[in-house]
């Protein structure tokens, strides 16, 4: 059965149970048109109407911003400088004291393909390709909608409430990556329009998904990352108080982070921000996601 969302929780609370959390026109209108004009002069289609945005004329990005990697994109960064954003990682974080202030994100692009079929992908991942994934974390991500989407656009889709079964997966030292049988629940639909934003944790399972609207649309989006100052070492009834987030990560009861597993993550994300540092000073194309 299709999830609906539950406009009647407040937003943070979505968070909590369901592991992600829309909230709309986050981000101001001016903010989206500079950051898609960028967009579009970086894909060069600075005058093409966005419905002739097709996978036959358009690369698809999933392009990495990171700090220290490589020349910043102001009308990019700026969405981290809209007031509901800043005041939104606050609110999840429980204060405004976490958050580091770096933007690190991605600008994905995804053109129409007549190829393709409406349809969403049955199942999600996260975003750890070299397990074990952590059950503890330090942040989340948030996905800021540059234009009008549709449904069937390219959208992303995450699987309601997974960031519970697949936490609880790995406490109890399952490779989550090998047990194609974890339950999901069937895919929810990021429709959006210019300025929405989606707020999700870090196990949540999700899919991106191919891009053919009645429309022709394409998904032009900000997938940003909110990181805290540390990694969250411990997780219990008194700690899940500091915040929305923390009480996100102790739907399962007491956790201790492993060290080992947190050094071999950061060693992963220092080397990736290395290679991008490289590839940008020779001019290379950059690669996805370092873990």
């Amino acid at each position: 059965m299709a999830f609906t969302y539950q406009h009647d929780l407040d937003w943070r609370e979505h968070f909590v149970r369901y592991g992600f959390a829309l909230r709309r026109g986050l981000v101001g209108a001016d903010c989206c048109a500079r950051a898609l004009q960028r967009a579009r002069e970086i894909v060069d289609h600075v005058d093409l109407p966005l419905s002739q945005w097709t996978s036959e004329n358009t690369p698809t990005l999933h392009t990495p911003y990171y700090e220290g990697a490589g020349p910043r994109e102001p009308a990019l960064d700026a969405v981290y400088d809209e007031p509901g954003v800043r005041e939104s990682i606050a609110a999840l974080f429980g204060s405004d004291e976490h958050w580091d202030r770096q933007r690190n994100y991605y600008l994905f692009v995804k053109g129409y393909d007549a190829k393709a079929r409406p349809s969403l992908a049955p199942r999600g991942h996260i975003d750890f390709a070299s397990p074990p994934a952590p059950p503890l974390y330090r942040g989340f991500a948030f996905q800021v909608a540059l234009t009008d989407t549709e449904p069937f656009g390219g959208n992303l889709t995450v699987h309601p409430g997974s960031h519970r079964t697949i936490q609880k997966a790995l406490i109890d030292g399952h490779d989550v990556a090998s047990s194609p049988d974890l339950p999901q629940e069937a895919p929810w639909e990021f429709v959006a329009q210019a300025g929405d934003v989606l707020f999700t944790h870090h196990l949540l399972a999700h899919s991106g998904n191919s891009c053919h609207g009645d429309k022709h649309l394409p998904r032009v989006t900000l997938f940003c990352e909110a990181f805290s100052h540390a990694w969250v070492q411990r997780i219990d009834d008194e700690v899940a108080k500091q915040g929305p987030w923390f009480r996100s990560l102790a739907q399962n009861g007491p956790c201790e982070n492993d060290p080992l597993n947190e050094r071999r993550l950061e060693e992963l994300r220092r080397k990736y921000v290395r290679d991008l540092r490289v590839k940008a000073e020779k001019g290379e194309a950059v690669g996805n996601a370092y873990a």
